[in-house]
């Protein structure tokens, strides 16, 4: 395991961080996410959001088979509270 420092700098109203090259191109992204935990900040990959063009490709892919779990909620409708 690489371990690499960094200092933290002003960049414009915030603060921020480089990167050195020989991790960021391990990443295989573009952006990060940043995750605060008991031990520090976790960056990790983002995941990529594809085009708005081609949502309709990707939802066309989804299983629209009936799931069991969602049967309970039906009874709710009828459970004779108003929304």
């Amino acid at each position: 395991m690489q371990i690499y420092r960094a200092r933290i700098t002003k960049i414009g109203n915030s603060k921020g961080i480089r990167i050195p090259k020989e991790l960021v191109s391990t990443l295989n992204c573009t952006e990060v996410m940043l995750e605060k935990t008991d031990n520090g900040i976790l960056i990790k990959p983002a995941f990529e959001i594809p085009p708005l063009k081609e949502w309709g490709k990707l939802f066309s892919k989804v299983d629209k088979t009936d799931e069991d779990d969602f049967k309970d909620w039906e009874v709710t409708l009828n459970d004779g509270l108003d929304d």
